[in-house]
């Protein structure tokens, strides 16, 4: 089971290398996009799973945030390239999430900057890609209806890391 999480793992990553291939494209690739950040999403699920049945850490456990920072941001990316976002909006977000992280090196902190980044293609999406909007909230709603425990869980970790 762990090696299967791994591979799950590293299969995120080539989604996100996927991802950082689009930015610069224009509204045109946003469906694409969505899909490719559903996929990402689905494969973070999926090893998250397949590690907690291994009952171990897996080799690239240590990967999981990072991997899913890098999903946000260059879905973000993507945005600010196709120009859905001001430029200088979108890069001004950007220099004070980094700055204030490393002002503040906090996990909770990371995710709660992340937020905009994470759901911009999506909102977007509804707009300008409608198909994978709808396929999105019902990815959404799968999620929460199959594993809902483990995203009150998410959020739990999250707000302890504020306490």
């Amino acid at each position: 089971m762990g090696a299967l999480a791994d591979l799950c793992t590293l299969a995120r990553g080539g989604v996100v290398l996927l991802l950082l291939l689009r930015v610069g494209e224009g509204l045109e690739a946003l469906g694409q996009v969505v899909r490719l950040l559903l996929l990402g999403w689905s494969l973070d699920v999926l090893d998250g799973m397949l590690a907690r049945a291994s009952r171990r850490p897996t080799r690239l456990a240590a990967w999981d945030y990072p991997l899913d920072a890098g999903l946000a941001w260059t879905g973000f990316a993507y945005v600010l390239g196709a120009g859905l976002v001001p430029l200088g909006l979108g890069l001004s977000w950007m220099v004070l999430a980094l700055t204030l992280l490393l002002r503040y090196p906090n996990k909770s902190l990371s995710m709660l900057l992340q937020v905009p980044a994470t759901f911009a293609p999506f909102l977007f999406a509804a707009t300008f890609a409608p198909e994978a909007f709808r396929a999105a909230l019902i990815w959404a709603l799968l999620a929460l209806l199959l594993d809902g425990r483990r995203f009150l869980g998410v959020v739990r970790e999250f707000l302890a890391g504020f306490s």
